[in-house]
């Protein structure tokens, strides 16, 4: 009985890459394979007539003789050995123990073998702490509440962190299984509000309150820092929203030199409580003005 052709049989062509050829092999095998048609002769001759194709094109020697010579070129002695389906396989194909070997070897052995439980690490545990500002620009120590324990355990938390950021404490996260690690746990800064200042990455900003003549004509405003209080100077004809900028006073940056600035916006209240005499001369340098 005459043999079909190794390209026929695999459905490519001559000028076929090697890629492709293997690729369409891996495709008819996967179909034809006796473990997907099991009693099934036909399935079993397709099979090995597949596997016998790829054989002749995945070998560039052989594939050059069958181009230049057909399937005779492997007769006469010279024809391949070919696992019979009795020999403990179907062939002796490299290509197919590799790419078949685990989907269906292996399967079988897992039926017969249950997969024994494996040592997994333990999860992380995520928790969040509220800190005042004082507390993370200087730093402090947080007791925090493990879930299922009853003692707090002790958190240092570094000078300079910020909103969002976390710190994290090596092995106090959930147990492993098995004798597997312990996961670590990871607190998470939540920043309340301050009276004073408002933080925006290692920047403070704060308002500046000064009074419509000194606005108006100059002169110095007291002005709120984290330390303390300073004597801002205040140019003459500064207007409602002017920032005023002093560098280096805002925070040092956790774990780095870098130094924020301290930001001042300018606010000018209308009073709402005034003197007759007040009244009086605010009355005067309106009508200067008109």
């Amino acid at each position: 009985m005459s043999k079909r052709d190794c390209y026929e049989v695999l459905g490519v062509s001559k000028t076929t890459s090697d890629k492709e050829i293997k690729k369409a092999y891996k495709k008819l095998a996967m179909k034809y394979h006796p473990d997907r048609n099991p009693d099934n002769p036909v399935a079993q001759e397709k099979f090995r007539e597949v596997k016998d194709a790829y054989e002749i094109l995945s070998d560039p020697e052989k594939r050059e003789q069958y181009d230049d010579f057909g399937h005779s070129a492997f007769e006469n002695g010279q024809a391949r050995g070919r696992g019979g389906f009795g020999q403990g396989g179907f062939g002796q194909g490299g290509d197919f123990n590799d790419m078949f070997g685990d989907m269906f070897g292996q399967r079988h052995q897992q039926r017969q073998e249950p997969r024994r439980p494996q040592p997994r690490n333990g999860s992380d545990i995520i928790l969040k702490v509220e800190l005042t500002l004082e507390e993370c620009v200087e730093g402090c120590t947080k007791e925090v509440r493990l879930p299922n324990t009853a003692n707090p355990l002790g958190v240092v938390i570094p000078a300079g962190i910020n909103q969002g950021q976390r710190v994290r404490v090596a092995g106090q996260g959930n147990p492993g299984t098995l004798g597997a690690p312990r996961g670590d746990l990871f607190v998470e800064v939540e920043l309340l509000e301050h009276e004073f200042f408002v933080r925006k990455g290692n920047d403070l900003y704060c308002d500046l309150k000064t009074n419509f003549p000194t606005a108006a004509i100059g002169g110095t405003a007291k002005a709120s820092t984290f330390t303390g209080y300073i004597n801002l100077k205040i140019p003459a004809g500064t207007q409602a929203g002017r920032k005023f900028r002093i560098k280096g006073r805002g925070i040092k940056a956790m774990n780095s030199d870098v130094i924020g600035d301290l930001i001042y916006t300018v606010v000018i209240p209308t009073p709402t409580k005034l003197t007759e005499q007040q009244q009086k001369l605010l009355a005067e340098l309106a009508e200067s003005m008109a």
